[in-house]
């Protein structure tokens, strides 16, 4: 099972407010054990600007409305 997450800078839960994730598979985590809603910042919605809901499996590169997170965790090293 892949943990590859690309966080939206947009999108924002409760869970997100001064959180941080060491690894991609912390961020995988926290966000499959969150049942806090999700909401897009160019809409204050749950849905994004092109009608799309706003999730973390939904909010990706393919989406014209995906803009890079700072906040994306760096893969971890073996």
């Amino acid at each position: 099972m892949s943990t590859t997450v690309h966080l939206c800078r947009k999108l924002r839960w409760k869970g997100f407010y001064g959180a941080s994730w060491p690894t991609p598979e912390a961020l995988a985590a926290a966000l499959r054990d969150s049942d806090a809603p999700f909401t897009c910042l160019w809409t204050c919605q749950p849905w994004g600007p092109d009608d799309v809901r706003a999730a973390p499996e939904a909010c990706g590169p393919d989406r014209g409305c995906f803009a890079p997170s700072p906040r994306q965790p760096a893969p971890a090293v073996s």
